[in-house]
């Protein structure tokens, strides 16, 4: 048995918007059993299911109420809910929840990492460039770990692995907080992907799929995302 766990940014699209409704219709034909959503809104997210979100506080006025940086999706209920991690991790940009799924509970945690300019020179101007993404690994990293519950990690990570521009240190500050996981989305094509999804060894990854940036009515959104089929090992 396996189950297909997605992840895609969808760059504050809404149901009201051009590519809202399009984003939702590749969503539902995925048939995830878990899908993590950022930069996006619930209404996106298939209808039968169960979403938890991350809230408005992220430091910028949202475009529309509706926004959330991460939203995490599952066919079955939530529990052991945390929309905190840690009380120094940037708010507004984390979940995690446990979930039953066909090939047992499931430990997920949905992210969506600082880019680079955060709070710079927009939101609360009080950062320096990369700041608040080191911030936010160093807080996210003791949250990471192979014990317990089988555990995907999976979101936005404003950074391409394989390195690809991003500062050595910044890519280094990056694997040093996944080393308990392995990621699934490192793909042979270009660019490579920022929208990632890794997990705990007690599980393979079966096969990965991108998500397109745009259909034949044009763009959907500015990143790619993906989807990975999962089984126990």
């Amino acid at each position: 048995m396996s189950i297909t766990v997605g992840t895609w940014n969808a760059e504050w699209a809404t149901p009201n918007t051009k590519a809202g409704p399009r984003i939702s219709e590749v969503i539902d034909q995925i048939q995830p059993d878990i899908f993590v959503l950022t930069e996006g809104c619930a209404d996106l997210l298939p209808k039968s299911g169960y979403v938890i979100d991350s809230g408005t506080d992220w430091g910028y006025a949202p475009r529309d109420e509706r926004n959330r940086k991460v939203l995490a999706w599952s066919k079955h209920r939530w529990s052991s809910v945390d929309l905190i991690g840690h009380y120094e991790l940037p708010p507004g940009r984390f979940v995690a929840g446990n979930t039953q799924t066909d090939i047992g509970e499931i430990r997920v945690i949905g992210v969506c990492i600082p880019w680079q300019s955060a709070h710079t020179t927009t939101g609360n101007k009080n950062r320096k460039h990369w700041e608040d993404h080191e911030i936010y690994l160093a807080h996210l990293a003791p949250l990471i770990t192979s014990e317990g519950a089988p555990l995907i990690v999976a979101g936005d990570f404003n950074q391409r692995i394989p390195q690809s521009r991003q500062p050595q240190r910044i890519y280094r500050a990056l694997t040093e907080s996944f080393k308990a996981l392995s990621v699934a989305t490192i793909q042979d094509t270009e660019p490579p992907l920022i929208d990632h999804i890794t997990h705990s060894q007690h599980l393979k990854a079966e096969s990965l799929s991108i998500i397109p940036d745009s259909d034949e009515l044009g763009r959907l959104s500015d990143h790619r995302g993906a989807i990975v089929r999962f089984s126990f090992k």
